[in-house]
């Protein structure tokens, strides 16, 4: 299974080591996706620091009774819940912290508890509302320290504390912004990935329309051939029976080859309405040239490759075994393999150097294209060439249940198509 991506083509087989593989990464996915229980390590760590303190002997957390132990878990442990309820935690915590405080004989230094929880109002509400209740906690903490100890000894610490009330409101606020747009980002990268598969998608059932329309054409010809031998044979019947079982042979022959193109046809059509895939398109007109110009062969790939050099890219050309006839079938999609591949490369590898080799085997033709030496620049590829690159070669190997292998080749990219020369493909093959 191969995949496109901007730039080159490369093979989707290989799969990248996640970047959450490490045990940080999973720790903070786990973490992520379970808020509640961070939320409660909060609550608890803080409490236990506060605890720890208090019978460690230190008197900024206020006196050892119950009611100062109540008012000091109340500050930090309803943390476990703040973001299931946000703004009563904040109340919550505020009142307690107050609370304690005024009861105090002593100045009292609060916990973290009401700022963290301010942090989680910031981050949760809109900024009107999270505002509202910072001022009226601001107020009501400045208040107290007002009333504990009059201006302008009380000045120094009245500062610090709406300085941090503010801190907890704008970092939460930031929180909830940059949430808000990472979820955006993540929608719109999600819109992407669709619209990138729908057109894949329809890629797929456009190339093989294009295909079943060509394999029409090859069929064609096919019972062409076949009605043309049937009334040259039935005219030689009487005078001339060597040369009447001379075209029942070629009846024959040609007969078998329509009957499997057929059946590559009717599979290719069969695919394009499978479930899951994009519903079936019109198919694309052909453009004049295609319509009047022969058939594609390898006959023809002299002409392709002038195109190319024309276009700018060297290529060279090579066949090897033994020159013989084939399918039309085959040696379209041979032509057609070799045609997107230096199509690919004109896109891809501008000043890069191209070589085609054709290998006929006695089981199989196999056809490769590789280009080197390219300056990683996009270029624009042949004026009038159309085609989606690795999804069309797919398919026609895959029709004729080849094998293709694409990736890249040092600085270029390399493309080896394998076209059995027997038989039809086993059923579903590429589907």
């Amino acid at each position: 299974m191969m995949s496109e991506v901007p730039g080159r083509t490369t093979l989707a087989g290989v799969t990248a080591t996640p970047a959450n593989g490490t045990f940080s990464g999973r720790l903070r996915t786990r973490l992520a996706a379970s808020p509640l229980i961070v939320d409660a390590l909060i609550a608890l760590g803080l409490t236990a620091l506060s605890l720890v303190t208090l019978w460690g002997g230190a008197r900024d957390l206020g006196q050892v009774d119950p009611l100062s132990l109540v008012l000091l878990l109340l500050q930090t442990l309803p943390l476990a819940l703040r973001r299931v309820w946000p703004m009563s935690v904040f109340v919550l915590t505020t009142g307690a912290t107050i609370a304690h405080a005024s009861l105090a004989t002593e100045g009292i230094n609060s916990t973290l508890g009401f700022l963290i929880a301010l942090f989680t109002v910031a981050e949760r509400y809109e900024p009107r509302r999270s505002a509202l209740a910072a001022i009226v906690g601001a107020v009501a903490v400045g208040g107290l320290i007002a009333w504990k100890a009059p201006l302008p000894a009380s000045l120094s610490g009245l500062v610090q504390t709406e300085l941090a009330v503010f801190v907890a409101w704008v970092l939460g606020t930031w929180a909830r912004d940059r949430r808000a747009h990472i979820g955006t980002v993540e929608e719109r990268a999600r819109r992407l990935e669709r619209e990138r598969e729908e057109r894949a998608q329809w890629a797929v059932a456009e190339e093989r329309e294009r295909i079943a329309r060509e394999l029409h054409d090859v069929v064609t010809h096919h019972v062409s051939v076949i009605v043309i031998q049937a009334g040259g044979g039935l005219r030689a019947l009487d005078r001339r029976p060597a040369d009447a079982r001379a075209a029942l042979e070629a009846i024959d022959a040609t007969g078998r080859q329509a009957l499997a193109d057929m059946r590559r046809m009717l599979g290719i059509l069969g695919r394009s309405g499978a479930a899951g895939e994009a519903p079936k398109t019109v198919a694309r007109p052909a453009a004049p040239d295609e319509t009047l110009a022969p058939m594609p062969s390898l006959d023809r790939l002299g002409e392709l490759l002038e195109k190319v050099r024309a276009a700018g890219m060297p290529v060279e050309l090579s066949i090897t075994g033994e020159r013989r006839p084939l399918d039309p079938g085959i040696e379209l999609s041979a032509y057609r393999i070799i045609q997107e591949a230096l199509t690919n490369a004109l896109k891809h590898a501008p000043g890069a150097r191209a070589r085609v080799r054709v290998r006929f085997e006695p089981a199989a033709l196999e056809v490769l294209v590789v280009d080197e030496g390219g300056n990683g620049e996009p270029g624009l590829g042949m004026p009038g060439e159309s085609g989606h690159g690795l999804i069309g070669m797919r398919e026609r190997v895959a029709l004729f249940g080849g094998q293709l292998e694409a990736g890249p080749a040092g600085r270029g990219f390399r493309v080896v198509a394998r076209l059995p020369l027997g038989g039809l493909p086993t059923p579903g093959a590429g589907g």
